[in-house]
């Protein structure tokens, strides 16, 4: 696991969570890609998508049963980010499949009293504050409040995001009692200026900051949280429940070329004379989540954990699909048909994720340290959808139909670490693992009605890696290996028409290599440098064309990312940051036709501490590099093509900021 402190985050001007894990040895937090520009799509152990990590915001999975709502992620009063990687399938359960980052914010009574102003290229600007108060009776509130507006260079791409946490803690008899409420409203301009690709054509002409959405394209969503608490001491050990509820809703309008076609004026003649496709969608979606587990000491060498777990989700939709004109400069055009209502829309999704778990931590000597545990997952998943073809002369229902399935399966783990050496503040330990986890397929709730449950996808991971304090203390060192196997992924079988849909069956590898480092060179100034070496590679695939892609490099995935910063801080006076990151060269596509060139980009702050205030000023890819980073899972959906859109790096940007005790 590796941690990164509030502190860290706001000396670094850490806006989103690809300037928070920028120090994190082989974890891109890419910004942007399908959930807007306030979302990311992280990789860990370079699998990147967007169901495959577990966001957890204290002690709840943030997006439950479905999608990290990353979002609404807002770094105002967090005490610190913990990120681990690779499964976690005991103590998180089924969503945690390529990792867990969880954002863990300043307990209630414990934030820090501070404002903060800021103003930034583009008309971005912000206004923040956290404060604290304890009461006798040891009750303890904490109160944050963040709205910011983020404004990107491409037209028409922007996000406004309004957030409040309240943390509650009391004394209630022998037990302590907490209670989070969260409000988050983001209302944004989605991108649309994607990279675009139609087979082996990458589509250059495009201008690079143009964006082809309808008129009116917005991202608006309003999530409304609650969470409540009580923990304390009995018999049986340390005890704690929690339940959790949350509620979404999203209003969406967006659109996405077709390729090619968007190369013929309006009238044309080529197919319908429509260049671009869109939605308009309604989403709502509940989640509740419970936990309950009790912690208890049977000697001072050996601990048990063991509890009971359930994630429910239930989304609907119901969306409207359109066609639209639009010119190379992203003007929509007027023509014949556009933003009738093609098809009409519904389906909902409802899933259970369910578990008795438990885990013990043995040490059998100072130098031992053994951990396993054992999870019992039970999964429920339904999900029917309804297509109304509006093209013809009257209505047609093109899909009705409904699916599910249950699955009850174990998952599990089992490590050691040892410590083979230690003189004073300097030692060597080393680690290894097993886990064993299973994950059901992802539903992004896109704006279409086929409804298909495929079976789960499995994994086997292996870790060997050892952990170095030298120089007394001052040089902290972390290498490890892994290898991660999945199985029964998603892959596309032809029919008896030799049309492909979606399938079980795919196997993917990921293996690679691990080096994390920080040196303190005094109590002011670290120097903290990272390198990761992944191989991430299809064991067996078939692409929706039937094309087969077996033993190929998995697409976006880089073979190699590196990346070093300083770190400079006093007490009081200047203090100053560089973040230097590089991510290698990556495919574009599956069949590895088509690959993407490495690029480093560039983040640096410089502030001037006076008293208890501060100034400065931070930039962010001062490289200005606008590579792709993430590819979108709606654009196939969406214009039903061969054609795929890739997010790209924001451009270059800056930030000025004022903070002052409140």
């Amino acid at each position: 696991m590796t941690i990164v402190t509030g502190e860290e985050l706001r000396a670094g001007g850490a806006i989103d969570l690809r300037t928070a894990l920028a120090l994190v040895a082989g974890v891109e937090g890419t910004p942007g890609g399908d959930s807007g520009p306030a979302g990311a799509v992280p990789a860990l152990w370079g699998l990147r998508e967007a169901d495959a990590f577990l966001l957890v915001v204290d002690g709840v999975p943030w997006g439950g049963a479905f999608n990290p709502a990353t979002p609404s992620v807002d770094l105002t009063g967090v005490e610190r980010i913990e990120i681990l990687r690779g499964p976690a399938p005991v103590m998180y359960g089924a969503t945690s499949f390529s990792g867990v980052i969880h954002v863990i914010h300043y307990p209630a009574g414990e934030a820090p009293n501070l404002a903060t102003l800021s103003a930034g290229s583009n008309g971005t600007a912000g206004a923040s504050a956290t404060t604290s108060s304890r009461s006798a009776g040891r009750l303890q509130q904490s109160f944050t409040v963040n709205l910011e507006q983020r404004r990107f260079g491409e037209d028409r791409t922007e996000f406004r995001r309004y957030h409040a946490l309240y943390r509650l803690a009391a004394d209630v008899g022998s037990a302590r009692f907490h209670l989070d409420g969260d409000l988050s409203i983001i209302s944004q301009d989605p991108p649309g200026n994607l990279l675009l690709r139609d087979g082996a054509l990458v589509h250059s002409e495009l201008p690079m900051d143009a964006n082809y959405n309808p008129r009116g394209a917005s991202l608006d969503q309003s999530r409304y949280h609650l969470s409540i608490g009580l923990n304390g001491a009995s018999a049986f050990g340390q005890w704690a429940a929690n339940l959790a509820v949350t509620r979404t809703n999203d209003d969406s309008l967006r659109g996405f070329l077709r390729g090619n076609a968007f190369l013929d004026p309006p009238d044309a003649g080529v197919g319908d004379g429509l260049q671009a496709d869109g939605y308009s969608q309604a989403r709502d979606i509940t989640d509740l989540y419970f936990d309950a587990h009790v912690t208890r000491d049977f000697s001072p060498r050996l601990n048990l954990t063991y509890g009971v777990d359930d994630l429910h989700g239930r989304g609907i939709q119901h969306a409207t699909n359109f066609g639209y004109c639009i010119a190379l400069s992203g003007q929509e055009l007027p023509c014949a048909g556009a933003h009738h209502a093609d098809e009409i829309v519904q389906s909902s999704d409802t899933r259970d994720f369910s578990g008795l778990y438990a885990q013990f931590d043995y040490r059998p000597s100072t130098s031992l340290d053994v951990l396993g545990g054992l999870r019992v997952n039970r999964t429920h998943e339904t999900a029917d959808g309804l297509a109304i073809n509006n093209t013809g002369p009257v209505p047609v229902i093109a899909f009705d139909g409904r699916d599910g399935r249950d699955d009850t399966r174990p998952s599990g783990v089992l490590g050691a670490s040892w410590r083979a050496w230690h003189s004073a503040e300097n030692a060597v330990i080393a680690y290894g693992d097993y886990r064993n986890s299973f994950k059901p397929l992802a539903t992004d709730f896109g704006p279409e009605a086929e409804v298909q449950v495929l079976q789960p996808e499995t994994a086997d991971s292996y870790e060997l890696g050892a952990k170095l304090r030298l120089l007394e203390g001052a040089l902290d060192l972390d290498t490890s290996l892994f290898r991660m196997n999945f199985r029964n992924g998603l892959t596309y079988a032809a029919d008896a028409s030799g049309t492909y849909h979606r399938a079980n069956g795919a196997a993917t590898r990921f293996q690679g290599f691990e080096l994390e480092s920080r040196y303190r060179v005094s109590t002011e100034l670290q120097v903290a440098a990272h390198v990761a070496k992944h191989d991430a590679r299809y064991v067996s695939f078939i692409a929706g064309n039937g094309a087969d892609s077996s033993g190929n490099q998995v697409e976006m995935s880089p073979r190699l990312l590196g990346g070093v910063g300083l770190l400079y801080a006093g007490h009081r006076g200047i203090a100053a940051t560089v973040v230097v990151d590089y991510i290698g060269d990556r495919w574009l596509n599956s069949p590895n036709s088509l690959s993407a060139g490495g690029y480093t980009s560039v983040d640096a702050t410089l502030a001037y501490r006076a008293g208890k205030c501060t100034i400065g000023i931070s930039g962010y890819n001062l490289t200005d590099r606008r590579d792709p980073v993430s590819q979108s899972e709606l654009q196939e959906t969406v214009t039903v093509t061969a054609t795929a859109g890739y997010y790209r790096l924001p451009g270059r940007s800056a930030v000025v900021r004022v903070s002052v005790p409140m």
